[in-house]
């Protein structure tokens, strides 16, 4: 099924709105994420639109640069399989030269790069994996929620202590159990209520939006994190579906009352994340500062060790273990410190440390205590 025109300027409306983008658009971190998704739509619309050896190359070149940005954009070449339904007149040749040249481009352009420059840090463990089936469903629940409602907005009125316990519950369920199933089960009701719905209105024509969201999610599914940025690739699908549902009811007067407060709520909901993502940063730069204030005394080239680091802001992970280093050596390129946080610290490293500090949450500031 082909979108009409009020249902694809409608599905791009939805989009430029949506509250989940939050986290990619204003956190400098997921900057990749918005360029792997822009190169890969832009060269499913070539695809689909064009065909001619001018824009195979173009559409070559766009899902290479779509890798450079980011491994996961691999989910190219289902989305493109599942697009190639709309675009027949595409010979088998031309679709499976587009399939295959871009990754092959790219191993050749990784090793070159690690032959001259070293480990790039691109590599996936199975330490970062997580196969546990009930959490892989349920991340897919989770997801889909995150997609049509503005969840970090209702915590603004809540309370994000409260995102806390669940964020917990979730990395550690048998600690948690009550509010896992609790958890779960809401979810899971949310998710099959909209599912079910969506199935009635649209029937048969659901498959292509719902496959779009699965395949541009599934290499998400099995990753510890669920971070918000996966979800702007994904949400394109869910865009499309909600376009199509919407030009499906039948009381227009509905439809458009519909389609405004959905709007509305979203719009509003991704400007005061930005503005909460501004006061994170504001709290970041702060802390930095501080802890450069605390550090003065501390030779160039020190390893230290901090017990715990500045928690999250308004469910903002601006500091972790996983990028405070970055962040220091973003702020402060001349003042090389090496730092170890407890959380990711191995024993065989403790003899080198040269100084002990500790977060103080209450008063927003670093001390020392060794």
């Amino acid at each position: 099924m082909g979108l009409k025109s009020i249902e694809a300027f409608l599905a791009a409306i939805i989009f430029s709105v949506l509250s989940c983008h939050a986290e990619a658009l204003f956190f400098i971190n997921c900057v990749n994420e918005l360029f792997s998704a822009a190169f890969i739509l832009t060269g499913l619309y070539w695809f689909i639109k064009y065909d001619s050896d001018k824009y195979t190359v173009a559409i070559i070149f766009t899902f290479l640069l779509a890798l450079l940005s980011r491994e996961s954009a691999i989910c190219y070449i289902p989305l493109l399989l599942l697009v190639k339904l709309k675009a027949p007149a595409r010979s088998r040749n031309n679709t499976a030269l587009i399939l295959i040249i871009p990754v092959l481009l790219y191993i050749a352009f990784r090793i070159f790069a690690e032959i001259n420059y070293g480990e790039t840090g691109a590599r996936l463990s199975f330490e970062q994996l997580d196969l546990n089936p009930a959490k892989i469903i349920y991340r897919l629940f989770h997801y889909f929620t995150n997609m049509i409602l503005p969840v970090k907005f209702l915590f603004e009125f809540i309370g994000f202590d409260s995102l806390e316990v669940l964020v917990n519950a979730f990395k550690r369920p048998s600690e948690n159990l009550t509010v896992f199933l609790g958890l779960s089960i809401m979810v899971s009701l949310i998710f099959g209520t909209l599912i079910y719905f969506f199935v009635r209105i649209l029937k048969k024509d659901i498959i292509f939006p719902l496959l779009f969201i699965f395949f541009s999610l599934a290499i998400y599914l099995f990753s510890l994190n669920t971070a918000e940025r996966f979800l702007y690739l994904p949400s394109a699908g869910l865009c499309i579906l909600l376009a199509m549902i919407f030009s499906k009811i039948n009381n227009r007067k509905i439809a458009v009352i519909l389609i405004s407060l959905f709007i509305i709520i979203h719009s509003t909901s991704l400007i005061f994340r930005s503005y909460r993502h501004k006061q994170a940063a504001v709290y970041s730069r702060e802390v930095i500062k501080d802890l450069s204030e605390k550090t003065s005394q501390v030779s160039a080239g020190s390893a230290i060790l901090f017990e715990n680091i500045p928690p999250k802001k308004f469910g903002i992970f601006f500091l972790s273990p996983y990028n405070f280093q970055s962040n220091w050596d973003y702020n402060y390129p001349d003042k090389k410190l090496k730092l170890l946080f407890s959380q990711t610290l191995s024993s065989n490293v403790l003899d080198s440390i040269d100084a002990v500090y500790r977060f103080e949450d209450a008063k927003s500031s670093f001390e020392r205590i060794k």
